[in-house]
C-alpha cells in the first residue's frame, strides 16, 4: 500500500446504520469519499446537501464537481477550521457542521477546501492534480454491492445505446402508476442474460438467498432484477417450485416441475439472445428437448406466475391470484418482451391486476410477473434504482462481456 494512500474497510454492520435502510445507509457515508475497489478505484463523493454520490472522474471532472458543490464561507468562520497537518483543534462545533461539505474561501481568491469528517480538518485542494491526490488519500474503500445503496442524482441513466433506466408514468384506464423501468436491446452483440440461484441443487427448506446486487457482481451484471416467488415461512424458508435455469452451472433448478400444468409459462433465451416464451411450462418440457427441437444452447430460463401478457393481450386470470395480489397496493415486478427488447419493471403502488394493465399500457408482447413486494429489487448500473428488498433465491442478470 502507498503511503498516504487510505482505503478503510468499512465495517458497515457496525460503522454505519443498517443496510435495509438506503438513506440511514448514505448518512452515514455523508461527505465521505468513497472508493470503489472491486473495480478500477473510481471515486464518488457523497454530497451532504443530499446524501447522492457524484462520480469524480478525472483530476479535472473531480475538481469541477467540488467546487460546484462547494459552500461559501466567510473568512473569520474559515480561520477557526484547524489545517491538516497542524497540531491545533480549532472549533469543532463549528467544523463538525461542516463536516464532509467542501468550503470555498468567497473574501479570498475562492480556494476551495475539504473539511474531512473523520479529523474534522480542512485539505486544501488547490490545482485539479491536488485535489484529486487528496480525494484519493482520505478515501473509503467501498464494495460495489454497498455502493449500490448509495443513489446518484438524478432519475434517467443509460450506459450506452443498448440499455437505459427510467423512471416515468404510465397512464392507463384504472389510473397513472409510476414505474422504474431498464429497457435492455438484445441485440447488443455483447450481451449476455444470466438466470441464478444461490443453490447449486433443488432445495426444499431453509434454502440459499442473497442480496440482488450480490448475484448481479458475481455475474459482472449491469442490470438485474429479482426472481420467482418463494417462501419466506420457516418451515420451508426460501423454497420454491418454480424452474430456474443456473446459467453458471448449466443445469435447471426444480426440472421436475416442468411436467405440471400448474407451473405456469416459461420465459427463455438461448446463446444468440433469441427470446422464447413458452405458455404452458410441459410445451418447453426439458433443457434436452429445448436445445434439440431448436438447434441451439439454452443461455437463461425461468418460470413464475402469473401470466399478465401473451401476444399483446392482456390473459391475466383471477383464479391465479390470490386477494393480496388482488387488492393490495404495493410494489409489482415483472419482465416484459416487446420488439426484441426486454423491459424489467417495478410498478409502484400496485395490484397484479394494475401490473397487467401497465403492461398492455406499455404494449409489450409478452409479460410475466415476478416476485414483488418486499422482494422487489432493481439494480442498474451499480446502483439500487429500486430495493434492495430481502435476500432472494434467484435473479436475473445481464452483463457485458
Amino acid at each position: 500500500m502507498k503511503k498516504a494512500f487510505l482505503i478503510i474497510t468499512i465495517i458497515l454492520a457496525v460503522i454505519f446504520p443498517a443496510k435495509n435502510s438506503l438513506a440511514g445507509f448514505a448518512d452515514g457515508l455523508s461527505g465521505y469519499i468513497l472508493l470503489q475497489v472491486e473495480k478500477n478505484g473510481e471515486a464518488w463523493y457523497v454530497y451532504p446537501g443530499n446524501n447522492k454520490r457524484y462520480y469524480l472522474g478525472r483530476p479535472a471532472d473531480a475538481f469541477k464537481i467540488m467546487r460546484e458543490l462547494g459552500l461559501g464561507i466567510a473568512e473569520a468562520d474559515f480561520q477557526k477550521i484547524a489545517q491538516a497537518g497542524m497540531p491545533v483543534e480549532g472549533d469543532l462545533e463549528l467544523a463538525r457542521r461542516l463536516a464532509g461539505k467542501i468550503v470555498i474561501q468567497t473574501e479570498k481568491n475562492g480556494e476551495a477546501w475539504y473539511v474531512y469528517p473523520k479529523d474534522l480538518k480542512k485539505y486544501y485542494l488547490g490545482r485539479p492534480a491536488d485535489a484529486f491526490k487528496i480525494m484519493r488519500e482520505l478515501g473509503l474503500g467501498i464494495s460495489t454491492e454497498d455502493l449500490a445503496r448509495i443513489h446518484k442524482p438524478g432519475y434517467d441513466e443509460s450506459l450506452n445505446r443498448y440499455s437505459k433506466y427510467e423512471h416515468k408514468t404510465v397512464s392507463t384506464a384504472d389510473g397513472n402508476f409510476t414505474v422504474d423501468l431498464v429497457e435492455i436491446d438484445l441485440s447488443n452483440p455483447k450481451l449476455k442474460i444470466i438466470t441464478d440461484t444461490a443453490d447449486a441443487d433443488d432445495c426444499d427448506s431453509d434454502c440459499g438467498a442473497k442480496s440482488l446486487a450480490s448475484f448481479a457482481v458475481a455475474n459482472n451484471g449491469f442490470a438485474a432484477v429479482n426472481g420467482t416467488y418463494f417462501d419466506t415461512g420457516a418451515s420451508k424458508k426460501n423454497y420454491y417450485f418454480f424452474p430456474v435455469y443456473n446459467s453458471r452451472l448449466g443445469k435447471m433448478i426444480n426440472e421436475d416441475q416442468l411436467k405440471y400444468w400448474t407451473t405456469g409459462p416459461i420465459m427463455a433465451f438461448d446463446e444468440n439472445n433469441k427470446f422464447y416464451y413458452f405458455k404452458d411450462s410441459r410445451e418447453f418440457k426439458s433443457v434436452e428437448y429445448f436445445e434439440s427441437r431448436y438447434g441451439v444452447k439454452l443461455q437463461a430460463a425461468l418460470g413464475n406466475k402469473p401470466r399478465l401478457i401473451e401476444e399483446g393481450m392482456n390473459i391475466l386470470i383471477d383464479w391465479e391470484i390470490d386477494k393480496k395480489q388482488k387488492n393490495v397496493k404495493a410494489l409489482r415486478n415483472a419482465i416484459a418482451y416487446k420488439d426484441n427488447k426486454i423491459y424489467l419493471v417495478v410498478a409502484r403502488n400496485a395490484t397484479v391486476p394494475d401490473l397487467a394493465n401497465i403492461m398492455k399500457a406499455m404494449k409489450v408482447e409478452y409479460a410475466l410477473n415476478i416476485d414483488g413486494g418486499y422482494s422487489s429489487a432493481l439494480f442498474y448500473n451499480d446502483e439500487y434504482m429500486v430495493g434492495p428488498g430481502r435476500d432472494i433465491p434467484n435473479a436475473v442478470i445481464f452483463s457485458q462481456e
